[in-house]
């Protein structure tokens, strides 16, 4: 029985390291047709690792604000699409937080990347105030994309 147990563990495994070896030889493959692996050549926020980990998770709660936003917008309730775009606009705290940020690693378009962020916030909040849901969208975007020209800048 023991041995039964061992041959099928060790097929098994043999198994999945085939099956493996070839995904891992067909990502490979994938990734020369697509110009290969490049490198990480966005600037390292040198901040102290407590730090790095609480920004990330205000990361991931941006992203999550982000999603309860376009989900209100596609619920065509712009009133909560404003109130929650409010929540993650420029103000005196964020200036603090993405100052503090930019003074730490001497990054100074941390600051003005961070503001670009969270003033579209605001511009999107306002165009949901009005009943603009056009321009909601088109305000979603931009604060998609300023998000994303932070995150092509900058890295941990």
């Amino acid at each position: 029985m023991k041995r039964i147990f061992l041959a099928s563990l060790i097929a098994g495994l043999f198994t999945f390291g085939i099956s493996y070896a070839a995904d891992h030889k067909a990502m490979h493959e994938k990734m020369t047709e697509m110009g290969g692996p490049k490198p990480d050549d966005r600037i390292e926020l040198k901040l102290p690792d407590t730090m790095k980990v609480m920004q990330k998770r205000m990361m991931r709660q941006h992203l999550d604000t982000v999603g309860e936003i376009t989900l209100a917008i596609a619920n065509n309730d712009l009133s909560k699409a404003a109130a929650v775009a409010k929540g993650l606009g420029w103000s005196p705290e964020e200036e603090a937080r993405c100052s503090m940020v930019s003074d730490l690693t001497g990054e100074k378009d941390f600051l003005s990347l961070g503001m670009a962020v969270h003033k579209s916030a605001d511009e999107l909040a306002q165009a949901a105030v009005a009943g603009d849901r056009d321009l909601a969208l088109i305000n979603l975007s931009k604060l998609v994309k300023n998000c994303n020209a932070c995150h092509e800048k900058f890295r941990h």
